[in-house]
This record gives structure tokens, sequence and C-alpha cells, in this order.
């Protein structure tokens, strides 16, 4: 018989809406450089790291961005090398073991994020875009797991709590400035603001999930309450604030927030959905969906609600060489929330010019919720085209032993 991994994680999945887009990720340059891109984005870019950069083009300067690409998938507790081995295949109590032993206490995380940027364009310190972005996350507790493998004393009860699930998709229709405001000798300094206008596409979140398994001669018994609240549209607004500093030409200091005030009113279609679940004779060693009876389900109309996004603040240094570019960056939001970590994270990047049509780009970010990150990528200057790629692995060095990855392509014009 064929013990299934992930049962848990199927379960939880009919919760939580089919894939999301998220925030600033769809630059292969930063992706590339390990996310320490604070003070190196110009132009359209600059919106998503510091407006603040905007003060640093030239007047008569325009860059066009058309249709740039990132996605950040991820788990903190198996590589897909773990995932092929043992999804589908018979589980040994020393297989089941090792699985078990790859969860953090605090539960088996999941979490995807995307972005699209369809269009921006900028003219000296002004710019414009438009974007598709979003996130999604997913946390599942420990124990319901362990008891799945190997069921607890008969009789027994364990009671579980902590499973959170939440997602949204947007698009922001956006407009940065940014300009000198000081300037002596070597010395400049900059200020810059973002300005979008968001429209909701579809949020979801569990607000309650907890319930009670326990073990019989049988098998393993148990209920559970889940509540959700979601909606399919809705409006809002964002604000992002930088400054700059500029030293001798090669050195630059940058600090931005991002999300400084931010909301979505969600107002169509806002229900709440209520499902009571038992789970009737589970035996781990042979699962079968249909011995989990969703017994009562009903939703309901409720009236519009808003959320935010946490603010999270940016802080770089960039030098400029002739042929070479390194940079760092910090950044910590002010709270925990969609696609934003308390835990601080810093980041090492750096590009060298190869040739004059050909940069090579490396990095490494450590701390935050995505743990050790390594970045590699190339971008192409063909006259005035350019392409970016970046590729970064999360927890590993290659992306079947890593938990996570991140793909980015992205491409425009300067003239």
């Amino acid at each position: 018989m064929k013990t299934k991994l992930f049962i848990a994680v199927l379960c939880a999945s009919l919760l939580i809406p089919d894939k999301l887009f998220a925030a600033g990720l769809s630059s292969g340059r930063s992706v590339g450089m390990g996310g320490a891109y604070t003070q190196i984005a110009r132009g359209v870019e600059s919106a998503f790291w510091n407006p603040a950069n905007l003060g640093f083009t030239k007047k008569s300067e325009i860059r066009l961005t058309i249709l740039s690409l990132g996605v950040n998938a991820g788990n903190n507790s198996f590589t897909l090398r773990q995932y092929n081995r043992y999804n589908g295949s018979f589980l040994t109590s020393e297989d089941k073991q090792t699985v078990l032993n790859s969860i953090p206490d605090d539960g088996l995380d999941f979490s995807l994020d995307a972005e699209v940027l369809a269009f921006g364009i900028s003219r000296g310190n002004l710019a414009l875009f438009l974007c598709g972005r979003g996130t999604s996350d997913l946390l599942l507790p420990k124990d319901p797991i362990e008891v799945l493998f190997f069921g607890n004393d008969l009789n027994d009860t364990v009671v579980f709590s902590g499973s959170n699930a939440e997602a949204f998709a947007s698009v922001d229709l956006g407009f940065s400035w940014g300009r000198s405001m000081w300037k002596k000798d070597n010395k400049e300094v900059l200020v810059g603001i973002s300005t979008r206008y968001i429209r909701g596409l579809v949020y979801q979140k569990v607000n309650q999930a907890e319930g009670e398994i326990f073990t019989l001669e049988t098998g393993i018994n148990g209920q559970g309450n889940f509540l959700m609240r979601s909606a399919s549209g809705g409006w809002g607004y964002g604000l992002d604030f930088g400054l700059a500093l500029e030293y001798k030409k090669n050195w630059t200091f940058g600090l931005s927030f991002m999300n400084l005030l931010n909301r979505i009113k969600w107002s169509k279609n806002t229900e709440q959905r209520v499902y009571q679940v038992k789970i009737d004779s589970l035996l781990a060693q042979d699962f079968d969906v249909d011995s989990m009876i969703i017994e009562h389900s009903y939703t309901e109309a409720i009236g519009p609600f808003t959320t935010r996004v946490p603010t999270s603040m940016h802080a770089g240094i960039a030098y400029r060489g002739e042929r070479s570019l390194f940079s760092f960056d910090l950044k910590q939001g002010f709270r925990k929330g969609m696609g934003v970590t308390k835990k601080l994270r810093a980041s090492l990047g750096a590009e060298y010019k190869l040739y004059r049509w050909l940069d090579l780009r490396g990095g490494i970010s450590v701390g935050g919720d995505k743990g050790v990150t390594l970045a590699n990528g190339v971008g192409f200057n063909l006259g005035i085209y350019h392409l970016d790629i970046g590729m970064a692995v999360q927890r590993g060095l290659w992306p079947t032993s890593s938990k996570g990855i991140n793909l980015a392509i992205s491409n425009g014009f300067r003239f």
C-alpha cells in the first residue's frame, strides 16, 4: 500500500484559490543580484525599490519596459529531490520520521508570489507603470501530520490549531516621481514618492481552522471547523516614499518605505464560508479521500471589509566602478503579513561587465523567511534593447536540492 506524503496539503489546498500574482519580483537584474537592488534600480524599476532614484535619470532619457515576469515559489521543509523520493511511495517508519523531522515545530509553510509588469515607461524623473501582482501563503501545523504517520495512543485526543491560509491578487496602475532636493560639491540628496491605484481581483483568508483528532481501534477519527472570508473585487491605493544620497558619483545610499500608506476595500461578492469536517476511521497506510466527509457547509453574504499590506523598510548602499558594481541591502517589515516578514534580511550583490553587451551577476541573501538564498543572472545589452534573466535558489545550491526558487525575466528599451 502506498502512503501519500502531502495528505494534509491536498486537503487544505481546497481552501485557497488557484495561482495568483505578488509584488516586486519581475526584474531579472534584481533577482540575479540576490535582491540587493535598492540603490541599483533606475527608470521604471525605481518605483518598486526606491522612487528617489528617478532623480538620477537625465531629463531627456526615456526607458520603456514591456512584459516582464517574475515568480517565487517555496516551502520551509522539503526539497524537490525529497518530494520525488517520498511522494507516492511506500514509507517505512524510518522514512516517516525523516519526513517529519524535516518539518519545523511551527509547521509546514508554503508560499507562492509572482508579478507581471505589463507596461512601464519613464522620462527623466517621472515614471508610469501597469502591473499585476499577488501572493499566497499556507501554513499547516505539524501535529496532525505526525498523527497521520504514527497515530497516537488509543482513546487519546490531539487538539490542533494554528493553520493559516491567505491569498490575494490585484492590478496596480502607478505613478512615480523623484528629484534632487539639495546639492553641494560632490554630494546630492534626492527624494521620491510612488502612488498606486489598486484594483483588487480576488481575496481569500482562513480566519479560523481548529479541530481535534482521536484514536480508536478502528482508526483515526476527528472533526474540524473552518471559517473563510473571501471577495472577488475591490479597490484601493498605495503610497511609497524614498530618500537617496549620492557621494562622488560612485557611491549611493538610500532608504525607502514601501506601502507606507495602503489599503484595499473589498466590496464585490464578499462572503463568509463555514465548513464542518468529520474524519472517520482514517489510516495513513490506506488513505481514502471518501473517508473525509464535509458534514455541513454554508455561505453567507457579509459587508465590505478592508485589508492592508504591512509597511517594509529598504536600506541600500551601492558602489559603481568602471566595469563592476557592488550593492548591499537590508530589508525588514514593520509587522508580519502577506509577502512581508518582521525578520531582518540582508543581501549582497555584484555585477561585472564582461563585454560591452554582456553583464554577469551574482548575489547572496540571508535572514528573513527564505533562509540563505544564492542568486545568479545575466544581462544582454543589444544597442537600445536590454534583456535580463535571473535565478535564485533558497536553502540550497541547486533547484532540485533547494526548498524554493525565484525566476525572473525582464526586458526593455532605453533611448
